[in-house]
């Protein structure tokens, strides 16, 4: 998240600028700034999800899978991850391949359950994981577990250069 305050972003979306909107989202998603608040998440995703924002439609997915602020709803769920799997949201693939596995409002397919996991296993970050397709959904939280894991590898990264050349 950028380094705006509220009103800077308020009024950068008031005048349509959708990675403003976007933001917004993700602050009253997470209480970055302001209090945790699941309906105004939502409806600045969805509007800047209107706007072309496939970041949104993973986010929007998650409210819906999650029931944050509305009732669980994961065949909405699903739609809303499928819109921003095509732009090749491995998150978002994460949890279309979850609700295959579980059959969580869908009807359970292994197969296609397989294929996301797949999907999301050919990236070079991920190539090192050899879990069991149970094992891989049984993950509550798939983003955080990637950022620890990228937090991880960039400490490593910094102490082998720190060993190689005596200095950050």
């Amino acid at each position: 998240m950028g380094n705006k305050n509220i009103e800077e972003l308020e009024e950068l979306a008031c005048n349509g600028d959708v990675g403003a909107i976007y933001e917004l989202g993700q602050r009253y998603y997470y209480g970055a700034g302001v209090g945790i608040d699941y309906g105004r998440a939502r409806e600045y995703f969805e509007i800047a999800a209107d706007r072309g924002s496939t970041g949104s439609n993973y986010y929007l997915g998650k409210i819906y899978y999650n029931g944050n602020g509305v009732p669980t709803n994961h065949l909405k769920a699903k739609e809303y991850f499928e819109k921003s799997s095509k732009a090749d949201n491995v998150f978002s693939k994460f949890y279309l391949g979850k609700l295959y596995y579980w059959g969580d409002g869908v009807e359970k397919d292994y197969n296609k359950a397989n294929e996301y996991k797949n999907s999301i296993l050919n990236r070079p970050i991920y190539a090192h994981q050899n879990t069991g397709l149970e094992e891989f959904y049984k993950v509550a939280d798939f983003e955080e577990l990637t950022q620890k894991y990228v937090g991880e590898l960039q400490n490593k990264v910094l102490e082998e250069y720190k060993g190689l050349y005596g200095k950050e």
